[in-house]
């Protein structure tokens, strides 16, 4: 894939804030770990953590879209970046649980704004066959995030979490400054299309909500997430609990380095091996997903448990990927942001139900129920995803 030095910068801050980005998101669940462990909130009230982040999320996210579309997406990110760098600071002063659920819902503004912007950064600033690899190489920071989470992270929570929020907003303060330096307005894409040469049309704020597809692709994406949160969110406690795994890091280290994998790799897998059957590979991926997280419950042994995880989230986020980038292909370029947003209002509402999920099937330390569920949300995501039609006969 050859860049120029132009988007190569672009790009490189794009992946550097996701990074962060990903890095908060993994750092909870291990936070939230801490804070069950040591007695000081049950599982209920952690549960709640990821709720108001998404509740946040999904308040920016409704006019986030179509703000990007229509007025640009610079000041959207930069001030979402400032959001971040604020309140990651103060929540690692705060201890209360009130303080600590009304930071985590304040973080949830500002992740709101890059996850609304970056898509239509992708846009405006690559070739339309470059869009896809692009969007997967960055939706796999959440796994490079993890991994950093499931390190450097972990151990500065299990030392003192407040430190770890410390150093995640003077991350935030450095990719704040990079995009105000190097995140340029580019009013026109690159690509030159049919769509793209005919005159501008003012985006107006319901035109992806009316797009068959996008509505389709979002109902997927919120079953998906709904299981990849819940996966991230509660898999150190599940360790703890069902498997008396004390030392996490290897074994989470382990799945983050695989999902990287996954994600990075989804965009080439697709286009290259699956062109014109994308939406069936995501069904098959999803079924495939569904069926591990069955078998990584109900393992006899430490070995095929963490075995069936590997594979299971391997295909998750292959099918994850593939549905947040199929978009570039099924979706008109002029309201590509706004249908993004519509798709992170799913991965959203997917976010907020999943602890609520989980926690409703969970009986004393069994998951067994609990992993049931996600695994029959897993072959709903699929069946979704198939229900997708091409633009040609999507009239």
């Amino acid at each position: 894939m050859k860049l120029t030095k132009k988007q190569w910068i672009v790009f490189g801050v794009v992946f550097l804030i996701g990074i962060f980005a990903n890095l908060d998101k993994s750092m909870i669940g291990f936070t939230a770990d801490k804070l069950i462990s040591t007695g000081e909130f049950t599982k209920a009230e952690i549960g709640n953590l990821t709720s108001v982040f998404y509740v946040s999320f999904i308040l920016v996210t409704l006019p986030g879209g179509w703000f990007v579309d229509r007025f640009g997406y610079k000041k959207f990110v930069v001030a979402s970046l400032t959001i971040l760098t604020v309140f990651s600071f103060l929540f690692g002063t705060v201890s209360s649980l009130f303080m600590i659920l009304f930071l985590r819902f304040m973080v949830g503004f500002g992740q709101a704004g890059y996850t609304n912007g970056s898509p239509k950064i992708i846009s405006e600033n690559f070739e339309a066959d470059q869009c896809a690899k692009i969007q997967s190489i960055v939706i796999a920071t959440a796994g490079i995030g993890g991994i950093l989470a499931s390190t450097v992270g972990s151990s500065l929570i299990n030392s003192n979490w407040h430190s770890a929020y410390w150093m995640l907003g003077t991350g935030y303060l450095v990719v704040l400054i990079l995009s105000i330096i190097f995140l340029k307005e580019n009013k026109k894409a690159p690509v030159e299309t049919a769509e793209a040469a005919q005159p501008v049309e003012k985006v107006g704020f319901f035109d992806a909500w009316k797009n068959k597809n996008t509505l389709l692709l979002a109902i997927s994406v919120l079953f998906s997430n709904l299981v990849g949160v819940a996966l991230m969110f509660w898999l150190p406690n599940v360790f703890h609990s069902n498997f008396h795994v004390e030392n996490l890091s290897t074994v989470m280290v382990g799945f983050y380095i695989v999902m990287t994998i996954s994600m990075a790799s989804s965009g080439s897998i697709i286009t290259k091996y699956f062109k014109g059957k994308e939406l069936a590979f995501i069904f098959w991926t999803s079924i495939l997903t569904a069926i591990c997280l069955v078998v990584f419950i109900m393992a006899p042994s430490f070995g095929i448990a963490v075995a069936a995880l590997y594979v299971g989230i391997f295909m998750m986020m292959i099918a994850f990927s593939g549905l947040l980038a199929v978009p570039y292909q099924l979706i008109p370029r002029k309201i590509i942001g706004s249908a993004y947003a519509v798709l992170n209002i799913g991965a959203f509402v997917g976010g907020i139900i999943s602890p609520k999920l989980v926690s409703a099937f969970v009986s004393g330390d069994s998951y067994l129920g609990a992993f049931i569920a996600m695994a029959v949300c897993m072959v709903i995501s699929g069946l979704f995803a198939l229900a997708v039609k091409k633009p040609a006969d999507n009239q």
